[in-house]
């Protein structure tokens, strides 16, 4: 059973075991905190392999402003973390701050909407680690 996403595009129920595309592993927290595929496929990669590819800097890949991203396999989008207060994801040349401090840091937001969040003087809560979020 598969359910449909805004976009109408199919994804796997939400228990099912899912791995990452890049190193194969279990993918154990929500979408939400990690790095799905922006065409909405259902495939998914961790945070962390997303970031550690990201910031690895390579003279050829002069594309989305120097930052790499990783393509994924169905060939119409790539892996990016979704944005903690609208929810669409990150992709540049969009800048992202995390949401917490260190420990945590790993849920991520529009640099924009964070802004937007501190005008307004909301407050909210880290998904993860449920400490307040950077001022």
């Amino acid at each position: 059973l598969k359910r449909a996403t805004p976009s109408g595009s199919l994804l796997p129920p939400r228990h099912a075991h899912m791995e990452c595309v890049v190193c194969s592993e279990t993918v154990a927290l929500p979408a939400k905190f990690e790095a799905p595929c922006t065409a909405g496929c259902g495939r998914i990669c961790h945070l962390q392999c997303a970031h550690r590819w990201s910031v690895t800097r390579d003279s050829t890949e002069a594309s989305a402003g120097g930052m790499r991203m990783i393509d994924c396999p169905c060939g119409a989008g790539v892996f990016a973390p979704p944005c903690a207060v609208c929810e669409r994801q990150i992709v540049p040349p969009e800048s992202s701050r995390p949401t917490c401090r260190e420990p945590c840091g790993r849920v991520l937001a529009h640099s924009i909407c964070l802004v937007a969040v501190q005008r307004f003087r909301a407050q909210r809560c880290c998904g993860l680690c449920s400490k307040p979020w950077v001022e």
